[in-house]
């Protein structure tokens, strides 16, 4: 099972030999309130399968929403604790990345919306059918993020709402649209990226679970200002 509420359109996954049974993603992004859990109800549901049944669990661990975050580590701690399943924890930039096609040509560049005029960012390429990290995830301006994309890349994720029309008008035909090459959700690429890596990454230990905000909650900036 993956899970993915580090987006607005959080979703959620289940997987049998990276074939997916069922995958839904969150029908009303704009609502506050988190699907997270209904969206595991609902995958479950459409493909028959008891939550007691599940091999373990694949969460996505940022950066994304704060609050996102959140909801889904407390979720999957519930299930751990409860199920006494193993998890693994899955880069958001990466599950985002994982969405799209092996055979999708060249670099690809998830960007998410880190307001304050940034967003965040990582490099990956498929290698021999493999996704491969290129860079580690970092936080940018566009314009910083323009100067280090050199080849034609796939853009994809929420961060084009904003700058979509900024990356094209400076790339050109180095920006990419990922529209064509994306295959799953975000949850469905989690789950595929720990489904190859279960058997020497799977985790009880829940002290190991830990969200990576990339920039500090602005609740702790203000805390000490």
């Amino acid at each position: 099972m993956g899970i993915d509420s580090s987006q607005p359109s959080g979703s959620a996954a289940l997987l049998e030999n990276q074939s997916i049974l069922s995958q839904k993603i969150n029908p009303n992004p704009e609502s506050r309130a988190n699907p997270a859990l209904a969206l595991v109800d609902a995958v479950l549901s459409d493909a028959a399968v008891e939550l007691k049944a599940l091999d373990g669990f694949a969460i996505t661990t940022g950066p994304g929403s704060f609050t996102g975050l959140r909801v889904g580590i407390s979720l999957i701690k519930g299930f751990v604790l409860s199920l006494e399943k193993p998890f693994i924890g899955i880069s958001t930039l990466e599950a985002l990345a994982a969405t799209v096609s092996p055979d999708a040509p060249g670099v690809i560049c998830p960007v998410l919306d880190a307001r304050k005029k940034e967003i965040y960012t990582a490099l990956f390429q498929y290698q021999a059918g493999h996704l491969v990290r290129l860079t580690e995830d970092a936080v940018y301006s566009p314009e910083e993020l323009c100067r280090i994309v050199s080849q034609p890349t796939i853009f994809l994720g929420n961060g084009l709402e904003s700058y979509k029309n900024y990356f094209q008008d400076r790339l050109g035909p180095r920006m990419v649209s990922g529209d064509a090459f994306i295959q799953c959700c975000p949850a469905a690429g989690a789950a595929r990226l720990a489904a190859r890596r279960f058997a020497k990454e799977k985790s009880f230990d829940l002290n190991t679970l830990q969200i990576n905000y990339i920039r500090k909650p602005e609740a702790e900036i203000n805390l000490k200002t």
